[in-house]
């Protein structure tokens, strides 16, 4: 029988996925969709600290200790005077994606909880309340913003 056959194992059309797949990356540009992602994404985050008051998981942040309300006068949580919100910001964008920073100086605090040996109250452990990450739904919408864009050809 005259024709031509071409076997691929397994192992071979990985490589040739993976190929495939490098050969998109360098040639579709990315950075307007990841742009539009990085600006929902600052937006999301400053929602977080600003209203829902939850970590990327969903979960509520701990509520402040008594002596903490008493000592900022309020029970807002990550609030004293919107420094941490308006922090957020846009640090880089390009072809492989994006990053968000906060420039607040307590952000890590925040982000990832402090345990405290000095100062007015001794031994004090300020808890985590993560503000930076990716929620599932953000997840979503940005796959969806990719595909949209891939959709209509990068454009």
């Amino acid at each position: 029988m005259a024709g031509l056959s071409i076997h691929i194992d397994e192992a071979e059309f990985k490589r040739l996925t993976r190929r495939i797949s490098d050969l998109l990356h360098d040639v579709l540009e990315l950075h307007p969709v990841y742009a539009e992602a990085a600006e929902y994404m600052k937006r999301s985050t400053e929602n977080r600290i600003l209203r829902s008051k939850t970590s990327p998981d969903g979960e509520r942040w701990e509520a402040l200790r008594d002596v903490t309300v008493n000592l900022k006068g309020h029970d807002r949580i990550l609030f004293q005077s919107g420094e941490l919100s308006k922090s957020i910001e846009i640090a880089d964008v390009s072809n492989d994606g994006f990053e968000l920073i906060s420039t607040a100086p307590h952000a890590s605090y925040m982000q990832n909880g402090i345990k405290r040996t000095g100062g007015f109250i001794k031994n004090k452990v300020v808890p985590p309340r993560p503000f930076m990450g990716f929620s599932d739904e953000n997840k979503r919408r940005i796959a969806k913003m990719i595909r949209d864009y891939l959709a209509h050809g990068g454009e």
